[in-house]
């Protein structure tokens, strides 16, 4: 997966908090985030364009909207039902201006 950031250990920080992936470290002490079993690396190519990240999670809408406010994170838009009625959409933006969906059980 590649996620767009300008800031990486930043980037890296607020995933790896607010998401709880798995880290491993690479050479030099450099961290590795995986998401689903798939390393995130993060772009700092330009120019840059934020992109739409897909998270889902197992737990259900309350322990996602404590977690969110235990971490402090913002939801930009209204919690949405998703279309199978059996899960909500959280929206949130990470600080470079990517959206991300944390979709969880309802």
């Amino acid at each position: 997966m590649q996620i767009p950031a300008q800031d990486v250990a930043r980037a890296v920080r607020f995933y790896r908090e607010v998401f709880d992936l798995p880290t491993q470290f690479g050479e030099q002490e450099e961290r590795h985030l995986f998401f689903h079993e798939e390393p995130i690396h993060f772009n700092q190519t330009a120019p840059f364009e934020p992109i739409t990240v897909q998270v889902v999670v197992r737990d259900h809408q309350e322990a996602v909207e404590n977690h969110l406010i235990n971490y402090a994170v913002p939801q930009v838009a209204p919690m949405s039902q998703a279309p199978d009625g059996q899960h909500v959409i959280f929206h949130l933006d990470d600080f470079e201006g990517n959206r991300i969906q944390v979709i969880a059980n309802k």
